[in-house]
C-alpha cells in the first residue's frame, strides 16, 4: 500500500509539471520521462541512475530526483563526448594527453593542464611524461577554440626525486607564500625517479600558464617502500579543494596511496599558506561507503580520483576509475568513469573519513562507459572546476581520457574528451 500511496504522489507531481510545463530555466518531462519514472519506481528498478541512495531499492526519494533530474537534463550543453583538443586518434600514434586538471572562469574561460609526451615521436622512443597545458574559449554552442599547447613543468635535473616523469596535475587558486614571494596558484603533481616510485610535489605561479617555480628540492608526500609487499606503487593522482578562497591557503588535498596495506585514496587538511613550512594533516583514508563494484555489487574503493565541492549543496563530487577493471590489455587502466557525490557539511573532513560517524554515504550520479563515447577505455578524469576547486549549479561536466583495447598504441593515443551529467 506505501508504495501505490508514492506511486500516486509521484504521478500526481510529474501530470502537474506537464500540465504547466516548464519555468524559464527548466524542461518539464515528457510523458515518456514520467512513464519510465513511474516504472521504475513500481518495479524496483535498481538502475544507479534512479536508486541514487544506491541501497537496492527505490523508493519516493529516489523518485523525486529522477523528476528532478528529468528538470534539469536541459541544461545539458548541446555537444558531448567530442575530442577537446590534439590531434587525431588516427594519426601520431605516438602522441597522448591524459589525466585533466580544468579551472573555469566566470566567462567561461578553460585553463586545462594535463599529462602528455608533448609531440611527435617515434615507436622506439623512451615516454617522458610533462605537464601541458591550453586554455578553452567558449564558442557559445558548447565547443571550445582551444590555444596550442606549451608545457608548464617539466622533470628537474637528473638525481632529482622528479627526474622521469612529471604528471597528474591538480590546480587551485589561492594564495601561497614560498620563499618570501606570494603566489596565486597551486600545483599538486606526481614526480619519480622511474615508473614505479611515485611520489607528490608542489609548484607555484602567479599566472596561470607560468611560469610555474617547483617548491623545495624534495616531495610533500614520500613513496614508502615495503620489501613484503606486491603493492609498492607509492602516491599520486592529487586532487586540491580551497577551503576559504582567494585569501586562504587552507586546502583539502586528495590523493591516492598504494602500498602493503592496499589501494585507497587518502584525505588531508593542509596549510599551504607557508610553503617553506607546510602543514599536512593526519593522513586519512577517504570513506568508501556506499561505492561498490558494478560487477558483483561488493564493496569498492575510490582511487585515481578528482574532486568539486557544491558549498550550496554541501555535497562533495568526484569522478574516478571503478571495477571491475578489464581482463583484456591493456588492463591496468579502467574501461569506466565512475561520477558519484558525498553530503558533506564543508567544515570537518572526519565527516568523509573512513568509518566516520556521519550516516552519508557515496550515491552514483552516472556511469561514462564505452556505450556513450564508442571506446573501451574511458580513465583518469578531471572535473570542470571553478578556481577554487570547487562546483555550482545543475551540471557537472567531466574531462576525461578514451583509449583503445588490445593494441600496442593502447598507452600511446590517450585522448581527452568530455561529458555533463546532472547533479
Amino acid at each position: 500500500m506505501k508504495k501505490i500511496i508514492s506511486a500516486i504522489i509521484l504521478a500526481t507531481l510529474l501530470l502537474s509539471l506537464l500540465a504547466v510545463g516548464a519555468s524559464a530555466a527548466y524542461t518539464a518531462p515528457t510523458i515518456a520521462d514520467a512513464l519510465t519514472i513511474i516504472k521504475g519506481f513500481l518495479s524496483d528498478s535498481t538502475d544507479l541512475a534512479l536508486d541514487v541512495n544506491n541501497d537496492g531499492a527505490v523508493n519516493l526519494k529516489d523518485g523525486l530526483h529522477g523528476i528532478k533530474r528529468v528538470l534539469w537534463a536541459n541544461d545539458l550543453p548541446a555537444v558531448q563526448n567530442t575530442q577537446l583538443f590534439g590531434t587525431s586518434t588516427s594519426y601520431d600514434l605516438y602522441t597522448y594527453n591524459y589525466c585533466p586538471s580544468i579551472m573555469e572562469e566566470d566567462d567561461g574561460t578553460l585553463h586545462v593542464y594535463y599529462c602528455t609526451n608533448k609531440g611527435d615521436h617515434g615507436f622506439y622512443m623512451t615516454y617522458i611524461d610533462y605537464i601541458g597545458y591550453r586554455t578553452g574559449t567558449p564558442n557559445g554552442d558548447g565547443t571550445y577554440t582551444w590555444s596550442n599547447e606549451s608545457i608548464v613543468l617539466s622533470p628537474s635535473a637528473s638525481g632529482a626525486w622528479d627526474d622521469k616523469h612529471n604528471c597528474d596535475p591538480s590546480v587551485i587558486k589561492g594564495t601561497f607564500k614560498y620563499n618570501d614571494t606570494n603566489y596565486s596558484y597551486l600545483m599538486a603533481y606526481l614526480g619519480c625517479t622511474q615508473g614505479d616510485i611515485n611520489d607528490i610535489g608542489l609548484a607555484v605561479a602567479n599566472n596561470p600558464a607560468g611560469p610555474w617555480v617547483k617548491v623545495g628540492t624534495t616531495p610533500l608526500v614520500d613513496y614508502v617502500y615495503n620489501e613484503d609487499s606486491s603493492n609498492n606503487w607509492g602516491v599520486g593522482q592529487p586532487s586540491l579543494v580551497n577551503k576559504g578562497g582567494a585569501d586562504s591557503g587552507k586546502v583539502w588535498f586528495f590523493f591516492t596511496r598504494g602500498d602493503i596495506n592496499g589501494t585507497r585514496t587518502i584525505v588531508c587538511d593542509c596549510d599551504f599558506s607557508d610553503l617553506n613550512n607546510p602543514v599536512v594533516g593526519t593522513e586519512t583514508k577517504l570513506e568508501n561507503e556506499g561505492l561498490v563494484t558494478l560487477d558483483t555489487g561488493a564493496r569498492s574503493i575510490i582511487n585515481n580520483a578528482d574532486f568539486a565541492f557544491d558549498d550550496a549543496r554541501k555535497v562533495l563530487y568526484a569522478s574516478s576509475g571503478c571495477h571491475p577493471f578489464p581482463t583484456s590489455a591493456p588492463n591496468f587502466i579502467a574501461g569506466k568513469t565512475r561520477v558519484t557525490s558525498f553530503r558533506f557539511g564543508g567544515e570537518d573532513i572526519a565527516e568523509i573519513t573512513y568509518g566516520s560517524a556521519s550516516k552519508a554515504k557515496w550515491k552514483y550520479l552516472a556511469t561514462i562507459d564505452s556505450e556513450d563515447t564508442g571506446f573501451p577505455r574511458n580513465h583518469n578524469s578531471g572535473l570542470v572546476r571553478d578556481e577554487y576547486g570547487h562546483t555550482s549549479g545543475n551540471i557537472l561536466t567531466v574531462f576525461y581520457t578514451v583509449s583503445e583495447e588490445l593494441s600496442s598504441y593502447a598507452e600511446r593515443t590517450y585522448r581527452i574528451h568530455s561529458m555533463s551529467v546532472v547533479k
